[in-house]
């Protein structure tokens, strides 16, 4: 509802007086844009990523790259009896 009444205020405004000054409401987001500060953090880890891949290469990776045998395609059997 906030959102909307934001949204919304402006057009109101304008309809019930023509001489109403409602740039404030569009000069908001840039206030926000203006006071937006971010700090880029660059951490260096120390931490082997070998142990990460050894996991990988330990696991059964078979079933993850589809590579497994499909037992479906070689069964064969008669077709059913009819009731």
């Amino acid at each position: 509802m906030l959102f909307l009444a934001i949204i919304t205020a402006p057009s109101i405004i304008t309809i019930i007086d023509d001489t109403a000054d409602v740039s404030v409401f569009y000069s908001l987001s840039e206030e926000e844009e203006e006071n937006a500060c971010f700090k880029m953090v660059i951490t260096k880890t120390t931490e082997d990523n070998n142990s990460f891949f050894n996991t990988l290469q330990s696991a059964n990776l078979g079933y993850y790259y589809k590579t497994y045998p499909k037992p479906h395609l070689n069964f064969t059997a008669p077709p059913p009896d009819f009731i």
